[in-house]
């Protein structure tokens, strides 16, 4: 998982550029012009202006890792180095970490199954009496004990995760199967939230709705309604 190339910084920059804009139109108090971090920008209260908070939010914290990405690279080409962050670095921790909770997950499951397959011989061979022996006891509790260690590693590796996939607390789109899920459940709350069709589509794609013609606006429905088969 990398610097998602296939993810263009234009795309993201003119979706966030449009629901900015909705949502200043929506909510003139929050006086966006003076904010440039969108994590501390206040939840409104009407459920329009919640959506497209929440919605800028996601697009801008998306948008920032192409701001950081710039940076690095100014830092390098002046000579001094890179800046104290590195998202590709982050990119690689967090493959690491998704393996290891494959691997703790798969560990829980073996656990299990030979926890299984020895009660299920205890059984076989002596029913309540093998079950009541001392030492068969021990080995079962401790067998279970082991499996709840490896599935609260399990647990904190998730915990870990979610830290480290997030920008200041705000869930970050880092490859384009990101966005695209950010854009279907997007495009759904905005849809919940009273907003017609075509505003939806032209706030997630960034374009202005009278622009939005029949074709467009079915090639939308089409991107959504795929992004919720293969996320369900």
């Amino acid at each position: 998982m990398t610097v998602a190339k296939s993810l263009q910084r234009k795309d993201v920059q003119k979706v966030a550029a449009a629901l900015k804009r909705a949502l200043g139109t929506e909510c003139p108090e929050l006086e966006l012009s003076d904010v440039s971090d969108a994590s501390l920008l206040p939840r409104p209260k009407s459920k329009r202006a919640r959506a497209l908070w929440e919605a800028y939010r996601l697009a801008w914290s998306a948008l920032m890792r192409f701001e950081r990405l710039e940076q690095k690279n100014r830092a390098m080409k002046r000579g001094k180095g890179g800046p104290f962050f590195d998202d590709e670095l982050i990119d690689r921790a967090i493959e690491a970490l998704q393996r290891a909770r494959v691997a703790t997950r798969n560990a829980a499951d073996f656990l299990a199954d030979h926890l299984e397959r020895g009660t299920q011989e205890a059984v076989r061979f002596g029913a309540e009496k093998v079950l009541l022996i001392r030492p068969v006891k021990r080995a079962l509790k401790g067998a279970h004990a082991r499996i709840d260690e490896v599935d609260g590693i399990r647990l904190d590796l998730e915990r870990l995760l979610d830290e480290l996939t997030t920008f200041h607390g705000i869930p970050q789109a880092r490859t384009r199967g990101d966005w695209d899920r950010f854009v279907s459940a997007s495009a759904a709350k905005l849809l919940d939230a009273g907003f017609g069709s075509r505003e939806v589509a032209g706030l997630l794609t960034g374009r202005p709705a009278e622009q939005i013609d029949r074709a467009t606006l079915e090639r939308f429905r089409q991107r959504v309604r795929r992004q919720e088969i293969s996320g369900s």
